[in-house]
């Protein structure tokens, strides 16, 4: 018998689209930090003294300087395949784009699924998945894997801002299945 909330292929391709609206939900919060405080929030870095936090990578550093983390992971993934990094702006751009998504879908494919399991389909549960998608995956996660410095090297601000995008993100997502569980 199959549960109200549906099943766990259904929540797996709300979730996906639920996924990519909070991604541009989440692009929208930068956007709208960016214009509040006249810089990108994500280009600050703490000019103080070496920090233990600062290099947490257990694997090597694998990302460039200025280097987003999703540039990085798409450019080794390029490099993979084609045997070769990628030369042109453009391409290093719209791979950093793909991972972003691709990533952002993923996430919200696997809180689709979730409903399917337990009972965790209220809004509330969005914030609380953005949080630990902020606190495992971009604290800790893209640091540990070398692919974006430690998080010492960033003042206490970005966390912040890096954390609100995740809370929209999560918001956002957790609605989006709540709608198109509705709608469909």
């Amino acid at each position: 018998m199959e549960r109200e909330t549906g099943s766990p292929w259904k929540g797996l391709v709300l979730g996906l689209a639920a996924g990519a609206a909070g991604t541009v939900a989440m692009g929208g919060y930068w956007r709208a930090a960016t214009a509040l405080t006249g810089e990108d929030p994500r280009a600050a870095t703490r000019g103080e003294g070496p920090h233990p936090l600062d290099d947490i990578a257990l694997i090597g550093k694998h990302h460039e300087e200025e280097e987003s983390s999703t540039a990085a992971m798409g450019r080794i993934a390029y490099d993979r395949l084609a045997g070769h990094p990628p030369q042109q702006a453009e391409t290093k751009s719209t791979l950093s784009y793909l991972v972003h998504y691709g990533y952002g879908a993923l996430q919200g494919g696997v809180f689709g699924v979730l409903p399917a399991f337990n009972k965790m389909t209220t809004l509330a549960a969005g914030p609380v998945f953005g949080t630990g998608l902020w606190l495992f995956g971009d604290e800790l996660a893209i640091s540990l894997l070398g692919l974006a410095n430690g998080p010492g090297m960033y003042p206490l601000r970005q966390h912040l801002h890096r954390w609100g995008a995740h809370l929209t993100y999560g918001l956002t997502v957790a609605a989006s299945v709540k709608l198109l569980r509705r709608l469909l």
